[in-house]
């Protein structure tokens, strides 16, 4: 049986009215189509809904349930409506968003935390995974959002590019290879700053590295095949001690004084200043060291007030 509760206004009126024209005329239709559209729906049920026999008419037993389940039908659709309200005002809802080991640790959770100050209601949850990792999960609809520092295909996602961030080679103090490389050495203050992006500013020059010994980051993540691009366009074949899977991991072993390794301003930015005076930070060549920091969305996902309005937070990205 279809469409039972698709004129289920009409019947609660005549409950209410407990009278077949006093309830056409709250409807503003007359009694006789009224008592046609009752009777329509009692045919269908195969039982009538009210008894006519008394005045004034009284429900069935089976009409009391239908009112009953009628009532429950209003509530959800009320509760419903007041939701959508809620989403469109901000204050529910939820929204996913994913990001890479790096912007996920350091960079997102404060505009997590500032959205969050301003929609209280909203829950976000964050997803913390490799590049392949996020981006599969975008794709099968897991996520709304996914932060990167790739762009994804154009025919099926939208890419809005936040920010560009770059590359440095960090090499621990410790190490003999800085002697005589004080011109091209970085401070951590000069990277605030931003005095690795002065075009006027030198790269330092590669071959010095031949015979230092690195750390890198696995295969499945961006900063690798960047990390392969920089050594191979400039002949160096190091020893790799070990390869590591969390910028966090890897940065400790730079701070120990365990290898050289490269390592993005954005994190260099983002960590404490008592952890990073150990090591020096080399410009690199633009072309190998430049990357675009996007937020990426499915072309086919309908763009929720949330969504928006985070995406909004995220114009002033840093």
């Amino acid at each position: 049986m279809d469409n039972l509760f698709t004129h289920k206004e009409m019947i609660y009126a005549i409950y209410e009215e407990q009278s077949f024209s006093k309830a056409a005329k709250r409807l503003f239709v007359s009694q006789p189509s009224l008592s046609v559209l009752v009777k329509k729906l009692e045919d269908q049920i195969g039982m009538p809904l009210f008894d006519r026999s008394c005045k004034p008419i009284r429900l069935t037993e089976l009409g009391e349930k239908y009112i009953q389940a009628a009532s429950e039908i209003r509530n959800i659709e009320v509760q419903f409506s007041d939701y959508i309200g809620a989403i469109n005002d901000l204050e529910a809802g939820q929204l996913k968003i994913g990001a890479n080991q790096l912007l996920s640790s350091y960079v997102i959770p404060k505009y997590i935390s500032r959205f969050l100050k301003q929609h209280p209601g909203v829950r976000i949850s964050l997803m913390n995974d490799s590049s392949p990792g996020i981006d599969n999960a975008l794709m099968i609809g897991d996520l709304d959002l996914v932060i990167d520092n790739h762009e994804l295909p154009d025919d099926k996602f939208v890419n809005r590019m936040l920010a560009k961030e770059h590359l440095l080679l960090a090499v621990p103090g410790n190490f003999d290879v800085n002697k005589g490389l004080e011109e091209y050495v970085l401070s951590t203050e000069d990277i605030n700053a931003g005095k690795h992006l002065d075009n006027d500013f030198p790269c330092v020059p590669m071959d010095r590295f031949q015979d230092t010994s690195f750390i890198i980051m696995t295969k499945d993540n961006t900063t690798r095949a960047r990390t392969d691009e920089i050594l191979k366009a400039n002949d160096l074949n190091p020893s790799i001690l070990m390869e590591v899977d969390r910028f966090t991991t890897l940065y400790k072993f730079l701070a120990e004084g365990t290898a050289a390794s490269f390592v993005s301003d954005t994190l260099v930015r983002n960590l404490k200043a008592e952890k990073r005076n150990r090591i020096c930070y080399y410009k690199l060549p633009d072309s190998y060291a430049s990357r675009n920091i996007v937020l990426s969305y499915k072309k086919t996902k309908f763009i929720t007030p949330t969504m928006e309005s985070f995406m909004n937070l995220l114009k002033n990205f840093v």
